[in-house]
């Protein structure tokens, strides 16, 4: 009798088909997100030829280097009230931010408190916001310059006393002031605020009111590069007029920053 042979099977083995759906999973998997990308794949990217082309860093460095407050922060500018009467912070908070806009255009960082200080008791103010400078510069040390932004309440001054004209358009003139009431660093806030000025002017003519001292204690201990800054009036100035100087104020507090 003929033997009868079995015919062996010629199949992918166990190992092949276990080898297979490995393959197949990973290769799902990175299809669908799951799987994590390499570090040269997370490497950040050269910046677009748009990005180049508009002038704005790429990043901008994390760290902030100024601090930007309102003591009274309740200010207006013409034509609403002297003060914002709602809770709310008033125009001069919006000239702030327009100016740590401009700086961060410039690659530096700033950190801009918007807590309102004048509110419930307006003369509680700066002790108010003494405190908040204290506490920023403790968490924030390698911050370089504190700016204090008000506009002035002016009276009985003729019609653009606080207003100068640069290629045809409105700016507010800013005003610099040191307190030197408990005030040791009085000659470090001047000699900080003369520069800002004198930059300013030399840049822009006819915008900066100048340096003064008044006999009043505005935290300028806290900080050796610390100066009240003025932007304009309240009845001599709009908010548009003081957002447009807010913007080359930044220009050269940028260029100041180490």
């Amino acid at each position: 009798m003929a033997r009868i042979r079995r015919k062996e099977k010629n199949g992918p083995g166990l190992l092949f088909v276990l080898v297979t759906l490995v393959v197949v999973a990973v290769v799902g998997a990175r299809f669908f997100g799951f799987y994590p990308e390499s570090e040269e794949e997370k490497a950040p990217q050269p910046p677009t030829a748009q990005e180049e082309q508009s002038g704005t860093p790429p990043s901008v460095p994390a760290v902030p280097k100024v601090l930007v407050l309102h003591s009274h922060t309740t200010e207006n500018y013409h034509p609403n009230d002297s003060h914002q009467q709602d809770g709310e912070p008033g125009d001069i908070v919006q000239v702030g931010k327009v100016f740590v806009q401009a700086l961060l255009e410039k690659g530096v960082t700033a950190v801009h408190d918007q807590t309102i200080h004048d509110r419930p008791r307006y003369s509680d103010a700066f002790i108010n916001s003494a405190k908040v400078i204290e506490r920023a510069l403790a968490e924030n040390s390698e911050i370089q310059m504190v700016l204090d932004i008000h506009r002035d309440g002016l009276q009985d001054k003729p019609e653009g006393y606080t207003t100068t004209e640069i290629n045809g358009e409105k700016f507010a003139q800013i005003l610099f002031i040191v307190g030197d009431q408990n005030n040791e660093k009085i000659e470090e806030n001047m000699a900080f605020s003369r520069q800002i000025s004198d930059a300013l002017e030399a840049k822009y003519p006819g915008i900066s009111r100048g340096v003064r001292v008044f006999k009043s204690d505005y935290s300028g201990d806290l900080h050796p590069n610390s100066v009240m800054v003025v932007i304009g009036d309240w009845k001599g100035n709009t908010v548009e007029e003081a957002n447009r100087s807010a913007v080359l104020l930044a220009e050269v507090v940028a260029s100041m920053i180490k």
